[in-house]
């Protein structure tokens, strides 16, 4: 270096050293203790905006402000109560109409976010072999709102179908109950089929195996679907086959009947008294099941080892908490030297007997103390919102401290490049907004191309909330890349501090 501190006469070389250091820290405190406003300021500022975030955070959630468009002649079987209580679990249901151009017109005037347009005759196109269609209007402008909206919608749908289903479940098992009366006449009549009636009887029981047929073809028609019924049980899985093939049966004895061979069909008539028998017993299977257990086999059941999730307050504390120490940090150091350069506090630190290393360490010192103490405050602020501490308070305390260390070092950089107070104001505000979203703060660092990484990982706060969060909400001791990358802005910000300091005092 340019400048060599003159020795005074006694003491080692340490002592005078640790004297000088001193002497800079006891400056930096006291000048920090002459100005109340900017304790203030530093403290009690991020100390209300801590008490602000945990009192009037309540859910991140949106509320989607919802309508609904019912066909002119209505829905059958639905009524508005149905529509409320299954709409309305995640929209904001506003509305409730059957005039779609007054919703699309509340919509554009931003009164409302989503119209729903339900269809018309939603069963009968299922009978039909239609794909009935809800449509989802939407006004959306932030993609986080549009895509919470994609997946209600895609819930919602779900739930429809799965109604659907267990009411065409119910039907069939309501179909099958009734069928179950007639298969033992029908039976029993296929017997006398087998023993030979007259010509009148078989008319007769012709009509009723008729009836029997026409009410097997509806039946089907309702059942869920055949990987439904495979998955159940192996019974359920012969259902629609034994009904089709005893279909197929009566038709061949209905046509037997009606041109007078009946006795030639001996082999189909004893089928057909297998397949009913056969088919009583799997129906009495079938209406035994609850319908959701046919339409949803598959349940869940959710369990968080901790018992439940953090709030959303405490989940975000301890990022809060590093945010607020590193800004008073950066802010702190950006205003230290570039005040003093612009005093002309730098042509007396040239002739003086102290080396730069020596005058640098003292801010830090002096620095780190009140920082320090102002984060004591926070921490007990977070206290009493009930955000917890589960970790080792050394290991917590200690990245504190490197937080801090590297929060100033940063501070000092931009001090060092800065022309004046307001320049060095205004970076040290580029590197809070920075901190607000590349740190992993809302957005998850993992969201990010790679280019924006060495971005985030050169921001104090990246590593600092990552490892609060585990010491403070797990219990956990922080990642090693959180104390290296602290470590690594400290050392690297200070190296440069040292450089670019020592240059402007050979200018000064």
């Amino acid at each position: 270096m340019a400048e060599q501190p003159i020795a005074p006469v006694g003491g080692n070389q340490w002592e005078r050293g640790w004297i000088r250091i001193q002497a800079y820290f006891f400056k930096e405190v006291n000048e920090i203790r002459r100005q109340p406003l900017l304790i203030l300021s530093l403290i009690v500022g991020p100390l209300l905006v801590l008490i602000l975030f945990g009192a009037t955070y309540a859910n991140s959630t949106p509320r989607v402000r919802t309508a609904v468009v019912l066909p002119e002649v209505g829905l059958d079987g639905i009524d508005e109560a149905q529509i409320r209580s299954l709409i309305g679990l995640n929209f904001d249901l506003r509305l409730i109409t059957s005039d779609r151009a007054d919703a699309e017109a509340r919509l554009a005037r931003g009164e409302l976010d989503l119209v729903q347009v339900l269809p018309a005759d939603i069963v009968t196109t299922l009978s039909s072999g239609g794909s009935p269609e809800i449509t989802f209007l939407s006004n959306a402008i932030n993609p986080l709102t549009e895509g919470w909206i994609q997946y209600l919608a895609y819930a919602e749908v779900n739930e429809i179908n799965k109604a659907i289903l267990k009411g065409a479940t119910l039907q069939a098992q309501q179909e099958a109950a009734a069928i179950r009366v007639r298969l033992g006449d029908a039976e029993g009549q296929v017997v006398e089929l087998e023993q030979g009636l007259s010509a009148t009887s078989q008319e007769v029981t012709r009509e009723r195996l008729s009836t029997l047929n026409g009410q097997l073809e509806q039946i089907e028609a309702l059942l869920p679907a055949q990987a439904i019924l495979a998955n159940r049980s192996p019974e359920l899985a012969e259902l629609r086959p034994t009904i089709r093939r005893l279909r197929s049966s009566l038709r061949l004895i209905d046509q037997a009947i009606a041109e007078g061979r009946i006795d030639q069909q001996l082999l189909e008539l004893a089928q057909a008294r297998s397949d009913l028998q056969l088919l009583n017993g799997t129906l009495e299977i079938f209406i035994g099941l609850s319908p959701d257990t046919l339409i949803s086999p598959v349940s869940q059941r959710y369990s968080n080892s901790r018992g439940s999730a953090y709030s959303a307050v405490v989940y975000y504390a301890p990022g809060v908490l590093a945010l607020l120490i590193q800004h008073t940090a950066i802010t702190l150091g950006a205003l230290a030297l570039v005040r003093e350069r612009l005093m002309g506090a730098f042509e007396v630190f040239r002739v003086a007997p102290v080396s730069l290393s020596q005058l640098v360490i003292g801010k830090y010192l002096g620095y780190t103390v009140f920082i320090g103490l102002a984060a004591l405050v926070l921490i007990s602020a977070m206290a009493l919102l009930g955000v917890p501490l589960l970790g080792n308070w050394l290991i917590f305390a200690g990245l504190i401290l490197l937080l801090i260390v590297a929060s100033l070092g940063v501070g000092f950089l931009i001090s060092t490049l800065s022309g004046s107070d307001s320049q060095a104001i205004q970076l040290a505000m580029i590197s809070l907004l920075l901190s607000i979203f590349f740190s992993g703060f809302f957005i998850a660092l993992e969201s990010f191309a790679l280019p924006a990484l060495p971005v985030a990982y050169a921001i104090p706060m990246t590593h600092g909330l990552a490892g609060f969060q585990r010491v403070m909400l797990r219990g956990l001791a922080p990642e090693p890349w959180s104390w290296f990358g602290l470590l690594a802005i400290a050392l690297v910000s200070f190296l440069l501090v040292l450089l670019l300091t020592a240059r402007q005092l050979r200018r000064a």
